[in-house]
């Protein structure tokens, strides 16, 4: 049984060395995007995974799958077919510059262009036991919010467990709020596990709270997601500044209750990516029945590991999750 996920590849861009991308003449590629990374981590902690996605029939769909393999991704399940490759310019901030992503040829990719005859769901929904989508596939055309939620639906049918992470990002729909908000409560009526923060459940569904602090509002605000669409677990993460260090605590509501993990307090190298590294822990967790405090901890500590790794897909591995989780390594060198 595969852990399978649904969603577009994309090509990163980097500029090196903090330049801004009019000083660079060289760039750094490789392959991403969120059903890549979290299907990275999961095949390094042992998983059976498979990307469902389409990519060009040329050398950029060749690279991408050389790429995707490299991780330990089947491509089992990708389509071929189309010309273009969706694409990401990525320039590191430093100090008070920001990072800056700048997005190229997702409009006319393979993958948003594809239609639900590309792929032959009999056949991907085959011995899998979970399928993760992402909001940020809902944003991309109508055909593909077409496909993701036939999938889902089909997944839903079969027993499939259906893996959600919101990831709403108002500057994909062009701040069209009301656009978005049928489609994402469309797929969490069929989700199981969800990733969600309280400003999906408030900004966009128009879940109102009347408590005082982050936490309490974070609590009643999910709590009362997880009613509405009948999920059965919620997780996410909860972030703060302390100085230069980045403080992360993750949470997890299932089944009336919520679990935290401790605080980590750590620099960051590559933050693009590390939420599927949460992600790819919780869905870890779950596949092998590991207690909810196993869960959170572990799913913490594999998201706070991948702020600290080059890149976007999460390549550490389970031994190196479960060292963090006991407080076994730190900055020294290991010999």
């Amino acid at each position: 049984m595969k852990i399978k996920a649904f969603g577009e590849v994309m090509m990163r861009l980097e500029v090196p060395d903090h330049l801004k991308l009019e000083q660079s003449r060289t760039l750094h590629v490789s392959y991403t995007g969120t059903g890549v990374n979290v299907l990275s981590a999961l095949s390094k902690y042992g998983n059976k995974t498979s990307l469902i996605t389409k990519l060009p029939h040329n050398n950029l769909g060749d690279a991408a799958i050389s790429y995707i393999r490299s991780l330990g991704v089947s491509t089992a399940d990708v389509v071929r077919g189309g010309d273009y490759l969706g694409k990401y310019f990525l320039e590191n901030g430093f100090s008070v510059r920001p990072t800056k992503v700048t997005y190229s040829n997702r409009r006319e990719s393979s993958f948003c262009t594809a239609s639900l005859e590309d792929y032959d769901l009999e056949a991907i929904l085959q011995n899998t036991t979970l399928i993760h989508f992402c909001g940020i596939t809902l944003a991309m055309s109508e055909q593909v919010r077409h496909i993701a939620l036939e999938i889902a639906n089909k997944a839903k049918q079969r027993g499939i467990t259906v893996v959600f992470d919101c990831n709403y990002r108002p500057k994909l729909w062009e701040s069209q709020k009301d656009k978005a908000k049928p489609f994402y409560e469309a797929m969490l009526q069929l989700a199981d596990i969800c990733f969600m923060t309280e400003k999906d459940a408030t900004l966009l569904l128009e879940i109102e709270t009347e408590e005082l602090g982050l936490k309490n509002q974070m609590e009643d605000v999910l709590s009362k997601a997880a009613e509405k669409f009948h999920i059965h677990t919620i997780a996410g993460t909860m972030r703060s500044q302390k100085s230069e260090n980045q403080v992360i605590q993750g949470f997890m509501y299932h089944l009336s209750s919520f679990v935290y993990s401790r605080e980590y307090t750590f620099e960051t190298l590559d933050r693009i990516g590390a939420g599927d590294g949460f992600s790819s822990g919780i869905i870890h967790g779950f596949i092998h029945s590991f207690s909810e405090e196993e869960i959170i901890e572990f799913a913490t500590a594999s998201g706070v590991l991948a702020h600290t790794t080059y890149g976007d897909a999460p390549v550490c591995s389970r031994d190196e999750v479960w060292s963090l989780v006991k407080n076994e390594i730190g900055a020294g060198i290991e010999r």
